[in-house]
């Protein structure tokens, strides 16, 4: 149940749409879904959402909807309130950039922040050079308030092209806010840390720098650098257990990753790779070099791995602390089992629902898969 504070930082204007209730609205979805351990039911949740990017829970009646073109869109149970939220930021909406991620603050009940990343232009106009930027700010009344920047590329390192953005949003138990941005189409640059694309970075939720960040005592690096080397990062998930930061990254032809991002490491990109480039040539030849961090997966043919999340609470208990793992290209999501660091399995849950652009554990339990496409959410529970 919502409390009164909590409830007066939501859409209390919007009105609701017209359509039936989520539990009503089958669409033409499979019945079932046999795996393993479970068989799962899928069913609408939310549809009419265009180009969705990810979904973040308030609370088990609350969820916000990021679309690419930049609208945030908040649901209420299960139904899609009519009117995005107001005065959000403007985005460059070119190729793959636009309103991305979507987090919501651990301590929200508190604090009502909630945070964006999306592509941003110097001038706010939408059109031009361009790079990912952090944001928070409160929802009041149906409106996007009181936003505060927390991170954004120097000037001079805003850069034109509409590719690899990346950009997830986590939290570890610390407080730390995690983000990535992919290399921009520079791939070179992935190597240098004083320059802030191909890297992941990790700031304070204020958009302070943690003094043990692993490059803050070189003046000439971006300071909130947390890793380097990653090509284009889609997806990111923080161990309930364990506090440690997986993401998945695309490759070009074959080389999708999944990693464990640690303090200043280097995870090779475009040094060493599985992948080819788009024409058939090889990016590099070798797959492996001192200093840098092997993958703990590496997909080829790419399945063009996208957003994670870990299984928590007691709907699939089966699948405690597994990884759900989303895939575009191949319209999959995958469940792996992680032991010691190391995936020892890995199965197929979903397939030919649509790209899945994000996948995330509901407060409910439910697995909420986000479908590009189809343009809508698909909920799934055990039968």
């Amino acid at each position: 149940m919502l409390t009164k504070s909590m409830s007066t930082l939501l859409l209390s204007t919007l009105a609701l749409t017209t359509v039936a209730s989520a539990q009503q609205r089958k669409g033409n979805l499979p019945a079932e879904l046999k795996t393993e351990d479970y068989t799962l039911v899928p069913e609408l949740f939310v549809e009419g959402v265009r180009e969705p990017w990810s979904i973040a829970f308030i609370d088990r009646t609350h969820a916000l909807v990021t679309e690419k073109a930049g609208p945030v869109r908040l649901v209420v149970d299960g139904v899609l309130q009519t009117e995005p939220v107001r005065g959000t930021p403007v985005v460059n909406a070119n190729g793959q950039g636009g309103m991305m991620d979507v987090a919501v603050d651990p301590d929200y009940a508190t604090t009502g922040w909630i945070y964006l990343s999306y592509s941003h232009t110097p001038d706010d106009s939408g059109k031009g050079p361009a790079m990912t930027r952090i944001v928070r700010g409160k929802i009041r009344d149906g409106a996007w308030v009181d936003q505060q920047v927390l991170w954004e590329a120097k000037p001079e390192h805003y850069r034109g092209g509409a590719v690899h953005f990346g950009c997830r949003i986590v939290f570890d138990k610390a407080g730390h806010l995690y983000f990535a941005m992919g290399d921009r189409g520079a791939q070179t640059q992935a190597q240098d840390v004083k320059l802030p694309n191909g890297k992941t970075h990790r700031i304070n939720r204020d958009g302070s720098i943690p003094t043990d960040n692993p490059f803050v005592s070189n003046s000439a690096a971006y300071p909130s650098v947390f890793s380097y080397g990653n090509r284009n990062v889609q997806g990111m998930a923080i161990d309930p257990k364990t506090d440690k930061l997986w993401a998945t990254e695309h490759g070009p032809q074959g080389g999708d990753e999944l990693n464990l991002i640690e303090a200043g490491n280097n995870y090779g990109w475009p040094v060493i790779t599985f992948g080819k480039n788009y024409n058939g040539s090889p990016v590099t030849e070798i797959t492996e070099k001192e200093g840098m961090e092997q993958p703990r997966v590496d997909w080829t043919p790419s399945p063009a791995m996208c957003g994670l999340d870990f299984v928590t609470g007691d709907l699939f208990p089966k699948w405690n602390n597994n990884l759900l793992a989303g895939a575009l290209k191949f319209q999959e999501v995958k469940r792996l089992v992680i032991e010691n660091d190391k995936v020892v399995k890995e199965e197929v849950i979903v397939k030919n629902m649509g790209r899945v652009r994000d996948v995330a554990v509901g407060p409910d339990g439910a697995i909420y898969v986000v479908l590009n496409g189809q343009n809508r959410i698909v909920r799934l529970t055990p039968k």
